[in-house]
């Protein structure tokens, strides 16, 4: 932990030359590993140990999958109504433990998970989810909030934000996520590679959809959750790095030739 705390005050010093960006970068949890709980050992800090949706945060766990969507022989597969969540590009797959030299089971996480891609799927894998239809069901809310428990994370592996005009807002690499923790890259056991990564989004940021892309065998998450109006929940021990800088982390923010226009 101390190097961990070291590691922040580090990238928190780096920032003091920099602006303000768009996101939040926070590693708290919530235990699941409890009675009622879905024993992957981490969930979003905004959901209970039982992985409810509640207030302004809805969450996919791969573990009860919504009617008409694709089941597998060990019961997994999409918990989010095809209506809400929107899923293309690419090729992914769910499942539970390990198969090697296809995806890892994030550590401790007996329960049902997300990869890409898929087994036996093409290089570089991009999927897409996009949120379009549950911002709709909401009333045209954007989204502020991205949680997911981060498997064995590899330097290969990046996630990318988006608007509601398609443009990017904010690619958040791997790297940088591994540089910040100490982790190392593909490291299937460390709790400084299998993390429960927070980004929270200024409104001015929010999102409508994401991709998750990897450039090698395996992108790893579970209990991916996502809200509108969430604010910030600050817990004893977890680490918030706020107005994150660009050189600090490695996260690059872009924005299409046409929104520079």
């Amino acid at each position: 932990m101390k190097k961990v705390i070291l590691s922040a005050m580090l990238a928190i010093a780096g920032l003091a030359s920099f602006s303000a960006q768009a996101v939040t970068v926070s590693f708290n949890s919530t235990n699941t590993n409890v009675a009622g709980g879905d024993q992957s050992g981490k969930t979003s800090p905004y959901l209970d140990a039982a992985n409810v949706a509640k207030g302004t945060v809805f969450v996919e766990t791969f573990d009860h999958p919504a009617a008409g969507s694709a089941v597998t022989s060990q019961g997994c597969g999409i918990d989010t109504p095809s209506n809400l969540v929107s899923i293309t590009g690419g090729s992914y797959g769910t499942r539970k433990g390990t198969v090697a030299g296809a995806a890892a089971a994030p550590s401790g996480d007996s329960t049902c998970f997300a990869y890409g891609p898929a087994i036996g799927g093409a290089l570089p894998d991009t999927v897409t989810l996009d949120y379009t239809g549950l911002i709709n069901s909401l009333g045209g809310k954007t989204l502020n909030y991205l949680g997911l428990y981060y498997g064995s994370i590899d330097t290969y592996n990046d996630l990318m934000f988006y608007d509601a005009n398609g443009d990017l807002i904010q690619t958040i690499t791997g790297q940088s996520l591994i540089d910040l923790f100490n982790g190392t890259s593909g490291d299937q056991t460390s709790s400084a590679s299998n993390i429960y990564v927070n980004l929270l989004f200024t409104d001015a940021e929010a999102f409508t959809s994401f991709k998750f892309t990897t450039r090698a065998i395996a992108f790893e998450m579970d209990n991916v959750a996502v809200g509108y109006n969430v604010s910030a929940i600050p817990e004893p021990g977890s680490i918030g790095l706020l107005g994150l800088g660009l050189a600090a982390l490695g996260v690059n923010r872009r924005r299409s030739k046409a929104k520079k226009a």
